[in-house]
């Protein structure tokens, strides 16, 4: 039985592995006949051990930073952001207004902020946060023989694969999962359409709840 690297309990080599990927030894070339550059390299992988507490905790910390930056991108969208720097006139109750809209769009990144730093008293978050598993020994070996951050040089936003495979998706989970994705699909279409006829506010509302929704299904799903 291992230890968690985030918590220091055991857990057995499971799905909730945290897996980092690490790659050196990188060749471009270009194919006869064809001009087309092809990229070789090696790739490593490393397993963190991590419980499901923990996972779970990554998990919220992720999702409270996408809804901070969702939240910031609606206020800006949703006109109120101009209205309180007088980019357009408005009276002095609509820039209350918009201030106050200000200090709600703040509290999801205060919310990351205070789970980054542990000052949430929650259970169900991890003693420490995802980037710690950047101090693992066996990643902190090889980075010291030369080998790279990522798996991927030259995709970066491709996770390395994970050798435990998750269990399969039970049906409630996947129906919530479905449903989730389907109520992100249609406020993400009705972005443009609320926008464009003149109600900012709710373009912007949609693009929080677009951003939520989406990311809350796909981690809904174990496969993902």
């Amino acid at each position: 039985m291992r230890e968690c690297w985030f918590c220091g309990e055991d857990t057995p080599p499971s799905w909730h592995d945290h897996v980092l990927g690490l790659h050196r030894d990188v060749d471009t070339t270009m194919t006869p006949f064809i001009i087309v550059l092809r990229s070789t390299w090696r790739m490593e992988i490393v397993s963190v051990p991590r419980c499901a507490r923990c996972h779970t905790g990554h998990q919220i910390e992720r999702t409270a930073a996408v809804l901070s930056v969702a939240a910031l991108i609606a206020y800006a969208a949703s006109g109120q952001l101009d209205r309180l720097l007088g980019i357009l006139s408005s009276s002095t109750g609509e820039r209350v207004v918009a201030a106050i809209w200000a200090a709600v769009a703040c509290l999801p990144g205060l919310a990351w902020i205070a789970i980054r730093l542990g000052r949430v008293p929650w259970q169900r978050l991890a003693p420490r946060r995802l980037g710690y598993a950047r101090h693992h020994p066996e990643y902190l070996e090889l980075r010291a023989d030369g080998w790279k951050p990522r798996a991927d040089p030259v995709h970066y936003w491709r996770s390395p694969p994970n050798p435990h495979h998750p269990p399969p998706a039970n049906r409630p989970r996947r129906l919530i999962g479905g449903s989730f994705e389907l109520l992100g699909a249609a406020c993400g279409l009705a972005i443009p359409v609320a926008y464009f006829t003149g109600y900012e506010e709710l373009a912007g509302v949609l693009i929080a709840a677009t951003a939520g929704l989406l990311f809350v299904a796909s981690k809904i799903k174990p496969e993902d």
